[in-house]
């Protein structure tokens, strides 16, 4: 069985095509592109936001480690006050370091805590100062308090966390 030719290719079909599918891909492959750069764009936000959160959280737990050591450094130094009766606290430590916080001098650090972190965790002790409380008609509490401020840094200088607590000593 013969087909004719004339059957398979038709003359005017071929001319009447203006390259539509051709426009039709080209839009559908810009839109798949601004999707994908769309969600290129918001999955580096996230991943930023992820490492900023990290970031910060590893400035927290410097801090709360500084506070600790801070405390401790209280707690060893009332120990040798108590030891030494005659020896009172703030005369144990070094002169100068023993006040209000300027950001400048540290009492204390904690070397070493995780080697991630941009600088050591510092803590600093101020003078004590009287809490007055429980005042009745005819009796008060007096009890002294050491301010302790601790400042703790990420794994970038950007991310600072800083801490204080008042810190009870045990006589």
């Amino acid at each position: 069985m013969q087909t004719s030719v004339s059957t398979l290719y038709t003359p005017g079909l071929a001319d009447r095509q203006r390259g539509a599918v051709l426009i039709v891909s080209l839009i559908f492959l810009l839109l798949m592109t601004l999707i994908g750069v769309t969600s290129m764009q918001s999955t580096t936000l996230q991943e930023r936001m992820a490492g900023n959160t990290r970031d910060r959280n590893l400035a927290l737990q410097a801090a709360e480690a500084a506070l600790r050591g801070g405390e401790t450094w209280i707690a060893v130094a009332a120990n040798k006050a108590t030891a030494d009766t005659a020896t009172p606290l703030e005369d144990l430590v070094a002169p100068g370091l023993l006040r209000d916080w300027d950001g400048g001098t540290s009492s204390g650090n904690v070397a070493g805590f995780t080697p991630e972190l941009a600088n050591d965790p510092v803590f600093y002790v101020q003078p004590s100062q009287q809490v007055i409380y429980g005042v009745t008609a005819t009796s008060m509490t007096v009890e002294d308090f050491y301010p302790v401020t601790a400042r703790g840094v990420g794994s970038a200088d950007t991310s600072i966390v800083i801490l204080q607590t008042m810190f009870k000593r045990l006589d």
